[in-house]
């Protein structure tokens, strides 16, 4: 195996690891807030910016504007979001994040962490400080790789809608 496939491999792996290192933690504190995962992924969405209009939330979910406003109706009544009137277009409701919600969000992340305590703790001060370095290096490209990405022209770039870079 040559040092770009070898690469290749251990950095899916890892992924991998880390993702459902990541995701389990997050579910158990979805679970325990009783939240769904997209009542989640509904919050996650909201702490992007300070407020986001009902329908452009359902069409990033792909849910209809009419499941979309549900959903932001529960959070609404569970405290984590507020819904108000656009101030340059009456017919449209915007959500943001209360305080509530942001706790909410920050406690999430969080849980999504708590395993990169528990990994540290078994590393020696050297290992700690080698492996920091490499996933730095990773880290570096992968922003490259986005940065290109975000500045390539527009026919360049996949038909699929993507994230506002």
């Amino acid at each position: 195996m040559n040092a770009a496939q070898e690469f290749h491999d251990v950095m899916i792996a890892w992924i991998g690891q880390i993702m459902r290192l990541s995701m389990q933690g997050f579910m158990r504190y979805a679970a325990e807030a009783g939240l769904s995962m997209a009542q989640m992924g509904v919050l996650f969405r909201l702490s992007r910016g300070k407020s986001y209009p009902v329908t452009a939330l359902g069409g990033e979910m792909g849910v209809t504007g009419a499941a979309a406003s549900q959903m932001a109706d529960k959070l609404v009544a569970m405290g984590l979001v507020e819904r108000t009137e656009d101030p340059t277009d009456r017919r449209v409701r915007r959500l943001s994040l209360t305080p509530r919600g942001r706790a909410v969000i920050e406690a999430g992340m969080k849980a999504r962490q708590e395993w990169i305590s528990a990994m540290t703790a078994r590393l020696s001060p050297e290992e700690a400080s080698a492996i920091a370095r490499v996933i730095r290096r990773c880290t570096d490209l992968a922003t490259s790789l986005e940065d290109a990405r975000c500045t390539a022209p527009q026919e360049a770039q996949s038909q699929k809608p993507q994230e506002k870079c």
